[in-house]
């Protein structure tokens, strides 16, 4: 494969990535409806909390993986650094994404591609 196909390769995991921590997003106002439909609600604080942080964390998660894909795709210099921080993040999720990622930022054609064969 060349350089150019595993770039390809990375933009679309990472936009199925994306497109998989946006799904929750997307359904989250359904679900909050569904559960807060009586009134007084029967929801504790923490619960709230709780919720708002996770969909915080998520649409975090969402929007690097969306940027990321979009970075590489698009060839953008500071799409690798994007992608190296994506995979430090997807360590723990996924090992193998994470690998591939690292290994071909830090390959010849990932760094030719890039401009940063002097680095």
């Amino acid at each position: 494969m060349s350089p150019h196909d595993h770039n390809k390769t990375l933009a679309i995991i990472y936009s199925l990535l994306g497109g998989f921590f946006t799904l929750p997003l997307i359904a989250s106002p359904w679900i909050i409806g569904k559960n807060v439909d009586a009134y007084p609600s029967a929801r504790r604080d923490e619960q709230l909390i709780i919720a708002i942080i996770v969909f915080c964390v998520v649409c975090l998660l969402a929007l690097l993986f969306l940027s990321t894909a979009f970075n590489l795709y698009r060839k953008r210099k500071w799409g690798s650094k994007l992608a190296l921080i994506a995979s430090v993040v997807l360590l723990p999720l996924c090992p193998p994404i994470a690998i591939y990622t690292w290994w071909f930022t830090h390959s010849e054609g990932g760094k030719r591609m890039y401009g940063e064969v002097g680095v």
